[in-house]
């Protein structure tokens, strides 16, 4: 491999080995390439991930710490999933580390998902880096993900448990639960900032099982002042406007400021952090004249996060495209208490189909001619653009370009 493109046409021709859940293939590999686990803080939840990680990525640097961290799904480029200093990893590197990982594969007894092989390059990058700290979000679950081969993190981070993924990870909130609880580790920490008593009892009850403490956030959070920009004050720091929109990013930033404070990182870098986060996709206002806001919120429970927010906004317009796997008609009826709603498809693998949204009552429009339009003459005073994260990475791209071009 000698490009980017040929290291993703690779990746991408591993994707027919679809999920394969288990840390076997992903430990023989760490142990073939002979990588050593650096200090790491592990994040998983249904929703909230990618904010948190935004949140602490930006208090360590703040802090001075050189820090890796390693996401999905991307948003802008694909080399966002691994980043040093929230810069993307550089193409060269890009292709040196993937030709490594995929002549160690090679020899593996057995063949790695696209997925797992994404990880091991990750680690191997940040083996040759050796950054202070490395955070770890995870990708679909917890306790077999791929992330999980961690053996001693500094810290674990639960962001919240919702409806998503039910055919891998059970049918109940309890038994997703307990996968994300699987990242816990025997006597390190696990932060949260889960409201459920029942899901909260059973996190207590493994910790127990674990010799994990267990830390609720959510105290830490002691007012909020929702509007287009989000004022929390934390307890123990004066009022700080978020670098994060939206009522739930409080407790995003909250799991942050717990594992800060755990780590002994300064009060000055922690409030820094929260003020400079950013995290494409999430609740982000892409234009004020006209308003387009993009939020990646593609299953019941980000929807509701979402609803919650555009109250605050007039006049709103929503292009949704919703994955075939999702609660379509649960999130569309959520969206419809406050906005007028329109619904699209892509090209993805699992997306829905034209026919099956107008089949379903949709109203359906070819996206990127529907969304020139209404730029060329506004329909209302707010459009937000929601759904699936590859969705919104396909819409931010022609949106860049329509207002460069402009």
């Amino acid at each position: 491999m000698e490009t980017r493109q040929d290291v993703l046409e690779w990746l991408n021709g591993q994707l027919r080995f679809g999920i394969k859940p288990g840390l076997e293939r992903i430990e023989w590999m760490l142990n073939a390439l002979q990588i050593e686990e650096l200090p790491s803080i592990h994040v998983a939840g249904t929703n909230g991930k990618g904010s948190t990680v935004a949140f602490l990525r930006a208090m360590a640097h703040a802090e001075g710490l050189n820090v890796g961290t390693f996401i999905s799904p991307y948003i802008i480029q694909f080399e966002e999933r691994i980043m040093l200093n929230g810069e993307p990893i550089r193409e060269h590197d890009l292709v040196r580390i993937a030709n490594r990982v995929r002549d160690c594969a090679s020899a593996s007894p057995e063949t790695l998902t696209e997925f797992e092989l994404l990880t091991v390059m990750a680690w191997l990058y940040f083996h040759e880096q050796q950054p202070d700290l490395v955070i770890w979000e995870v990708g679909l679950g917890g306790r077999l993900d791929s992330t999980n081969v961690l053996t001693r993190p500094l810290a674990t981070i639960v962001t919240s448990i919702g409806h998503d993924h039910q055919g891998i990870l059970g049918d109940t909130l309890e038994e997703i639960a307990l996968e994300k609880f699987g990242i816990m580790k025997r006597g390190v920490p696990m932060f949260h900032s889960l409201t459920d008593e029942r899901l909260i009892a059973l996190l207590k009850r493994q910790g127990e099982t674990m010799d994990a403490s267990i830390h609720d956030v959510t105290p830490l959070v002691t007012s909020i002042e929702d509007g287009t920009d989000t004022v929390v004050t934390y307890d123990g720091l004066d009022p700080v406007t978020l670098g994060l929109t939206g009522h739930h990013q409080a407790y995003n930033g909250a799991c942050a400021v717990a594992v800060a404070r755990h780590l002994g990182w300064k009060a000055e870098a922690i409030r820094a952090g929260l003020e400079a986060a950013q995290h494409p996709g999430r609740y982000e206002l892409i234009s004020r004249q006209p308003r387009i806001v993009l939020d990646g919120a593609h299953n019941p429970e980000g929807i509701a996060a979402l609803v919650e927010q555009v109250k605050i906004e007039r006049d709103v317009t929503v292009l949704a495209a919703i994955l075939v796997d999702k609660d379509r008609e649960a999130m569309i009826a959520s969206l419809q208490m406050v906005a007028d709603v329109y619904e699209t498809t892509f090209d993805f693998p699992r997306t829905r189909t034209k026919e099956s949204l107008i089949a379903d009552g949709a109203r359906y429009v070819d996206w990127q001619g529907w969304l020139a339009a209404w730029l060329e003459t506004p329909k209302s005073e707010t459009l937000v653009v929601t759904g699936s994260l590859y969705f919104i990475s396909e819409v931010r791209t022609y949106l860049k370009e329509t207002f460069t071009n402009a």
